[in-house]
């Protein structure tokens, strides 16, 4: 079976367009300052409400990836893949991220006593290099994890489904403290239930496909749910919260729904949202340079014109340039050295 299946292609761009579209806006909105007017709370709410959670889909495509095509080939081309197409773009990433952040860790007297290697190595462990590599080490494990699961998925399919579905009683961790055992948990649900699908797939779109009008209805729900949370200013305490309950259906439902449009549509996809997600390990790793780099250069401007319409605006800039600035460098990388930018940008 081939390994590029189009309307899947299509998702991961879908994906990561939506965790770009996660930081844009709240990136906009808490880099220069917070949450201190009515309509910067209704673009938060709502940019919250669409875009929140989305890696939660790279966690569920990984595991759709394995089972529908992955565990073919056998487990040293498995985890050979990984080394050489996660593992290695996410030291190159890492270490680059440290290299221009430095200047920070050296104003902070972290990097008196200690080495760039060593902060390096770090930052590799705890995913700390940049804000949004927490999920790498927690993807490393679920790799690890991989074969038990697996065997799980096969053998008691039954403890499969229960290990879906823990993260509706235990919850990620809340911002800064993304990596965790509870994430780990939380993220395993989502890699288990890919896997889960991935197995079934053609049967579990027949099904989807046969009751989308509930499904579209019970997201419609979810969606409510949540957003009177965010209304009423609703506070995250200890291992549980209520609100990544939500998120966690609303994105697996959200997920079923929208591979079985792609899949509809596979004939006629837009060829630009499947580049997209060609690239979408490089976006995933480099566009928060490059939003960084634009709130920081418009910083004074937006301190002096800070409302609900210029920070909206500022989200859909750092849309257009976190996307489009990282898929022209990785384009300028990748031209040169072809298929081996893999092994350096993750495309």
């Amino acid at each position: 079976m081939s390994s590029y299946i189009s309307h899947l292609q299509a998702f991961r761009g879908i994906a990561i367009l939506s965790i770009v579209a996660a930081h844009a806006w709240s990136f906009a909105i808490f880099w220069t300052g917070d949450l201190d007017s009515l309509g910067l709370k209704t673009l938060f709410y709502s940019t919250e409400l669409l875009f929140h959670g989305s890696t939660l889909y790279f966690a569920i495509i990984s595991g759709l990836l394995f089972s529908k095509i992955l565990q073919n080939k056998g487990w040293i081309s498995f985890y050979k893949s990984k080394i050489l197409n996660v593992v290695l773009p996410y030291v190159a990433a890492s270490t680059i991220a440290t290299a221009v952040y430095w200047q920070y860790y050296l104003a902070d007297g972290a990097a008196i006593d200690i080495s760039f290697i060593i902060t390096v190595a770090t930052n590799l462990v705890s995913g700390t290099a940049a804000i949004q590599f927490w999920y790498i080490p927690i993807l490393l494990v679920l790799f690890i994890l991989t074969p038990l699961l697996d065997f799980v998925n096969k053998r008691t399919p039954k403890l499969m489904f229960f290990l879906a579905c823990v993260p509706l009683v235990i919850s990620r961790s809340a911002f800064p403290d993304f990596l965790s055992m509870q994430s780990l948990v939380y993220f395993c649900g989502a890699y288990c239930f890919g896997m889960i699908i991935g197995s079934h797939y053609e049967k579990t779109m027949a099904k989807v496909n046969q009751y989308k009008t509930w499904l579209i209805a019970f997201i419609a729900l979810i969606n409510a749910a949540i957003l009177t949370q965010y209304i009423n200013e609703y506070k995250v305490d200890g291992w549980y919260s209520s609100r990544q309950t939500l998120f966690y259906i609303q994105k697996i439902l959200a997920c079923l729904l929208l591979l079985k449009w792609l899949q509809n549509i596979e004939t006629r996809l837009p060829k630009t949202i499947c580049n997209i997600g060609e690239y979408s390990f490089s976006i995933y790793f480099y566009h928060v340079f490059f939003v960084g780099f634009l709130i920081m250069g418009l910083q004074d401007y937006i301190q002096s014109h800070r409302d609900a319409f210029i920070i909206g605006l500022l989200g859909i800039a750092n849309m257009i340039i976190g996307v489009g600035a990282t898929m022209a460098f990785a384009w300028l990388i990748k031209k040169p050295i072809g298929r081996h930018s893999r092994k350096l940008i993750g495309t």
